[in-house]
């Protein structure tokens, strides 16, 4: 059992790291991730994953970002409510329930 990251940290660097045409973007791509497990999808959603950390700076930060991936599969519901993204994306959880 993988322990549950916090995203204040998360989302944080996405503000750092995002311009006002990255920043939804980078929020849509990780609760996207988080609903591709939600649908069995568990290889793409961690490989979108790993490719949204890596343009965020995943050299600096592997531990956190590692320990995310290793954890989606058990809080991917609760991490996407977590970083914000769009509505639209979030009614997706609802509606997979």
């Amino acid at each position: 059992m993988s322990k549950k990251q916090s995203l204040e940290k998360l989302s944080n660097i996405i503000d750092e790291q995002s311009t006002i045409d990255t920043h939804i973007f980078y929020r849509n791509s990780f609760a996207i991730s988080c609903y591709l497990v939600e649908q069995g999808e568990v290889v793409a959603a961690k490989k979108q994953l790993r490719y949204l950390f890596r343009v965020l700076g995943n050299d600096n930060r592997k531990t956190y970002f590692s320990n995310i991936v290793d954890s989606i599969e058990e809080y991917a519901t609760e991490y996407a409510y977590e970083i914000s993204a769009n509505l639209e994306i979030n009614k997706l959880f609802t509606n997979a329930t």
